[in-house]
This record gives C-alpha cells, structure tokens and sequence, in this order.
C-alpha cells in the first residue's frame, strides 16, 4: 500500500507539469460519451439496491417511474435516490392517468405548469419526457395529436425556462416500424418496405402488422405523421422513440428516417429485447453508440413485451452481463470526460473534485470521496484509449 501510494504522488508531481500547461478542454463532451441508462424494475430488491444496480452496470442515467402532476404530493423517492449517488434522471411526466388508464389532456394549464415547476425545481432532470407512448390512445394518452402537441409545447416552455432539455414521450416500436416501411412504400419501392418489415419485426409482430386493418393502419401512421411533424414546432430538443428489435441496420433506417423527418435528434427513453439474447444487446449497444444517440436507456423490466437484464432477485442474465462488459470495454475506468481516453484533461477534472465527499464523476471506486485511491485508478489507465 505504500509503495502504491508513493508512485502516485511521484506520478502526481510527473504531470503536473502537464496539467498547468494544458489548457482548458471544451466543456462539450465528444461523441463517445455514455449515453446510457436504464429503468429497473422488480418485485424482490429494494430501491438502494435499483440504484446500486445502475451503477454496476454502468449506466450513468436512471429512468424512474412516471411521476403524474394530478398525484403530485412533492416527493419522488426514486428521483431522489438517484439524484443522491449522482445519476442523471431521465424524468417522465404525466399529467394523470396510470394504473392502466390512459392520460388525458390538461384542462387548465396554469395549474400544469406550476406543478411542472415544482417538480423540476425539486428534481431537475437531465432529459424531461413528456408523457409516454402518446401515440397509444388505449394505454397512455387519450388526446389529439395536436392536444398532445399543445402539451408538449408546455411543458418544454417551462423546462427551458430551468435550462433543462425536453422531449417526447416515445413513439411505440410498432408504429415507428410502420413508418418506415410506409416511407418506402410511398417512394414506390413495396418490396423494400415488406423486406423492411420483415427484418425489423419478429415472425408474431410481421403478422400481427400484416392482419392489421387497412383502416386501422392509415389512422396509426396518420397519428405519427402528425406527431412528429409538430415536435420542433413545439420546443423538443429531441425526437424519442422506443424500440425492440434485434436488426442494427432497421434500427439505423429508423433513426435516419426519424431524424430526416423532424429535423431533430434522435434519443430513446426505452431500449429493450424480447429475450434474453447477449448478443442483441451487444450489437444494438454498439449501433447506439455508433449513430450517436445521446440518450438510451434499457428496459430492463419483465413485461409481455420485454425481458429484463435482472432476474427477480436483482441477479445479472446472460444480457445482463453484456450490458455491463459493453460500458466497461468501451468506456475506460478513469475516463472521466467519457471522450474515449484517459489523458491531462481528465487528470485536471480528478484534482478540481480532488477532496470532495458529494457525488462526482472523479470517484472513480464510487466509495462516497475523491481521494488517493480514485487518483490511482485514474494513473494505472492514464494514456489507455478506446
């Protein structure tokens, strides 16, 4: 231990140097930065154990549970236990609803955006989302696409005014596969859009759309139109959708048309699979990262549509454990600028937090402070890339 502690302090005076003659590095992260984050969820760990689980997977955005503003009491335990160990809060918002019932929207907005206020004053988030899959009118939003966007268009006035960014709720899968294809089909290429379909889409899913009434279809892919023609308009600073499906390339022709058609970026607030495949999350990860999408977070929750990367008792599954090898192979312990080396710049990030006991991104052993031992970690990596 103190032959440990020596070569750090010699190693410490090495680069001083170093650090008085760097300069100052933008304070705009580069495009490697971990964009993700999960939602956790189930029935047999505690809240600590949620959010300790975040970080040992290592996800530095955390996705609560929607806090509705009709049941608003001023607290939310989640928001709070994440924002304690220093994780970012991906929020979502909903007006009312929950417990299978679909939100309605708002009847007096004043009143909506005094509590959006509080809530954001009390818990501000890194990315606030705006309702859930408001596309579903029978599960999450019974409103017109333009009393939707109306929502929007409040709701991120007010986060602004907070400085904090703003999106959509998440267009569903399904109907995000739907546009695709419909996009090619309206360019006259029909093979393309049933070769779309069929890569991005499981077997049920292909016939599910396909038995789909044609009636049925057209109101769905009109509702999206509508909604993402309105998103910038509105304030959104990103486009959300959320996704399922195994194929990397679908997912680039959704993001690409997605991106084309709003004039904004993409990011999903709900990332997940099927199954318990390794090798899906892996390869979407990698598609995550290499598209560029600044907010991803993995669904990591039992459902009919999804499998968590947890098993009931908060153990790791095999997807689990690709999920964390994906973040600690790409992103470098001691990398704490996140721009995909250890270099000067995050050795001046280590000494200004150098003392601190809040949360910071220099902890490196994550033990509560920024000592000696974080400092090491940091020069057994120094000069390591991706």
């Amino acid at each position: 231990m103190i032959i440990r502690f020596l070569k750090a302090i010699v190693l410490f005076l090495a680069i001083t140097f170093l650090a008085l003659n760097s300069g100052e590095k933008s304070a705009v992260l580069a495009q490697s930065k971990n964009p993700f984050g999960l939602m956790i969820g189930t029935p047999n760990i505690t809240l600590a154990e949620r959010i300790a689980l975040v970080k040992e997977l290592g996800a530095i955005y955390f996705r609560p549970n929607s806090v509705f503003l009709d049941k608003w009491n001023g607290n939310c335990s989640e928001c709070q236990a994440a924002i304690s160990e220093g994780i970012g809060l991906i929020l979502t918002i909903r007006n009312n609803g929950g417990l299978g019932q679909p939100t309605t929207p708002p009847t007096d907005y004043n009143v909506f955006k005094q509590i959006l206020g509080e809530i954001l004053d009390k818990y501000p988030p890194e990315l606030l989302v705006v309702e859930n899959e408001e596309n579903s009118a029978a599960l999450f939003y019974d409103g017109t696409p333009q009393e939707y966007l109306q929502e929007l268009s409040v709701a991120c006035e007010v986060a602004h005014s907070k400085a904090i960014k703003c999106t959509n709720g998440g267009l569903v899968s399904m109907l995000v596969t739907g546009l695709v294809a419909n996009h090619y089909l309206e360019q006259g290429d029909p093979a393309k859009a049933d070769e779309y379909l069929l890569r991005a889409l499981s077997p049920e899913e292909y016939q599910q759309y396909q038995n789909m009434s044609q009636e049925l279809k057209l109101e769905q892919l009109n509702k999206g139109k509508a909604l993402l023609a309105g998103y910038k308009t509105s304030g959104a600073d990103y486009v959300n959708f959320h996704w399922y499906n195994a194929d990397t390339p679908a997912l680039e022709e959704a993001v690409d048309y997605l991106q084309a058609t709003t004039g904004l970026t993409a990011v999903t607030n709900e990332i997940g699979q099927h199954n318990e495949d390794p090798l899906q999350v892996t390869n979407v990860m990698g598609k995550i990262v290499d598209l560029g999408i600044p907010y991803a977070v993995w669904f990591s929750v039992d459902s009919n549509k999804a499998r968590a990367l947890i098993d009931t008792n908060g153990n790791l599954r095999p997807n689990g454990e690709a999920f964390k090898k994906f973040i600690e192979g790409l992103f470098i312990k001691g990398d704490i600028d996140k721009d995909g080396d250890v270099d000067i710049f995050d050795y001046n990030l280590m000494i200004t937090d150098f003392g601190k006991t809040e949360p910071s991104p220099a902890d490196l052993d994550v033990d509560g402070d920024v000592d000696i031992f974080d400092y090491n970690i940091l020069i057994e990596n120094f000069g390591k890339k991706i």
